[in-house]
């Protein structure tokens, strides 16, 4: 198969045209951050989709050099926001790695590691997939029937499980109910869809929506900003809710009250799953500006506007993604906090070792993790 065979009937399948709509205006570059820190044409909006024009056309080769290039994309959608245009760069970038991968073109070397570990091991760390509820007391690592299932999501499965324990925590305090899928959760199907593994995240949606349908679950709750964004593209089946959407309401009807002060200078930090692909941006804020003593501060460019954190490129470029972080870490300094909050457990990780390696004194912590040291 020609690489112009596979844009054209493959990749693109009638999706080519945004790649002939860019205007090249470059607005892109100033909202993009691999452009950012690289400078460089083929790491920003514009430049991809030139790349996939070229290829389109059959006047450049899909080397693996350029096949980095589409795969060094965030995802973030601060361009399409941006783009006079009106393209959709990311829907272009993922039908493309989708092509790519029907074509039988290989991953890019860390990209190909996390395929293995999410259809091997089914989360992105490579963790042992029978310990994926260990981090729950034992009456919780088996489901039970109920309308509202709490997605843990890999993340807090495997490397944040305290915060996951402070959301149980706090929703036991409020009287709700609820269940969880324990160890027999799966990933949501994200991190396969940006990899371009479509087939392989449809299966595994498959399963978890039958699993769903089998306890009866008709709301899924989810601390994980990948996971809501997921949720709510492909289970549309089900109410999706971001956790702070949840515990906001809770504190409303005063079945939560944050009374312990939190002394600190916080700066909420709005990741791109969370804000510009799931539109939550209130119920975060509304939560910090409920615990005593906490004092929200913000970005200079925040909700739609808000810049990524460099978190989706730990899987394929984890220097350039510290790079990323290490910006938005000093940009919270010099706001004067002493914390960066964040509601998506990825940016959580990344935004850590960012703060570390700009030697800053920041707290990097999870929405959940200040509301619980104010409720209990």
């Amino acid at each position: 198969m020609s690489q112009k065979t596979l844009f054209h009937d493959e990749i693109l399948g009638g999706k080519a045209e945004p790649a002939f709509v860019c205007a090249r205006c470059g607005m892109c570059q100033a909202s993009c951050p691999t452009y950012q820190e690289t400078a460089a044409e083929t790491m920003c909006a514009r430049g991809r989709v030139q790349l996939l024009r070229g290829i389109i056309e059959g006047e450049i080769e899909l080397t693996p050099n350029l096949r980095d290039k589409i795969y060094s994309c965030l995802g973030c959608n601060a361009c399409t926001v941006n783009c006079p245009s009106g393209v959709d760069v990311e829907a272009l970038i993922m039908e493309a790695r989708h092509a790519m991968r029907g074509a039988g073109i290989d991953l890019p070397t860390l990209g190909e590691a996390l395929r293995g570990n999410l259809c091997g091991d089914g989360n992105p760390f490579g963790e042992e997939r029978g310990e994926r509820g260990a981090w729950l007391p034992p009456h919780l690592r088996k489901p039970r029937e109920a309308e509202t299932c709490i997605h843990a999501g890999c993340s807090i499965s495997y490397a944040n499980s305290k915060i996951g324990r402070m959301v149980l925590r706090i929703l036991d305090k409020a009287g709700v109910d609820y269940t969880l899928m324990g160890d027999d959760e799966e990933c949501c199907g994200d991190p396969l869809m940006r990899l371009g593994e479509r087939e392989l995240a449809d299966e595994l949606r498959g399963r978890n929506k039958a699993r769903f349908v089998r306890y009866g679950v008709r709301r899924i709750v989810t601390p994980c900003a990948g996971c809501v964004k997921s949720f709510r593209t492909y289970y549309g089946e089900f109410e999706s809710r971001h956790i702070v959407e949840w515990l906001a309401d809770l504190i409303r009807e005063r079945k939560i009250l944050p009374v312990k002060p939190v002394q600190k200078r916080v700066i909420y930090f709005d990741g791109c799953d969370m804000g510009r692909h799931a539109g939550i941006y209130d119920p975060p804020r509304e939560i910090l500006k409920a615990i005593p003593g906490l004092q929200l501060l913000e970005f200079d460019k925040t909700r739609e506007q808000g810049q990524c954190c460099g978190g989706p490129l730990m899987s394929n470029d984890p220097t350039l993604a510290g790079r990323i972080a290490e910006h938005r870490s000093r940009e919270a300094a010099d706001k004067g906090a002493d914390a960066i909050a964040t509601a998506c457990p990825t940016c959580l990780i990344n935004l850590r070792g960012g703060a570390k390696a700009a030697e800053t004194k920041l707290d990097v912590q999870d929405v959940v993790s200040l509301l619980y040291r104010s409720v209990l």
